[in-house]
């Protein structure tokens, strides 16, 4: 289960970064969408909290923003495991024209019947 959990959560990412990163399909946008709960709810490093629809407007205006970014994910850890459910933590490194920024993320993940899907996710400027 620890091999699927950071597979979803580094596929993510991969998305994410090439949605921000280059001039992405739609369905790259629609494969993201999907793997988030409709009740999901992201608390930003500023400490912003956005619902699904919120975050995804705001994904959908900064389609290639970002251009060449890559998102690296590390140090996926299993926190807690729930009936249906995963608490998971790790470090998520933006990495953009030479420059590093970091976060360590905190996400709850729904492990029902098919992939995992976001449910929750806090993030917190971290140090590198």
């Amino acid at each position: 289960m620890d091999d699927q959990v950071e597979d979803a959560v580094a596929h993510q990412h991969r998305l994410l970064a090439e949605w921000l990163g280059s001039r992405a399909d739609q369905a790259v946008l629609a494969e993201l969408r999907a793997a988030h709960t409709a009740d999901f709810t992201l608390v930003t490093i500023d400490g912003e909290v956005l619902d699904r629809d919120t975050l995804f407007a705001a994904l959908e205006a900064a389609a290639g923003a970002q251009p060449g970014l890559r998102i690296d994910i590390t140090d996926v850890t299993v926190v807690a495991r729930l009936e249906d459910a995963l608490l998971v933590r790790f470090l998520e490194t933006h990495l953009r024209r030479e420059q590093a920024t970091a976060r360590r993320v905190t996400a709850l993940l729904r492990s029902g019947e098919g992939p995992l899907r976001w449910a929750y996710v806090h993030e917190t400027t971290a140090l590198r």
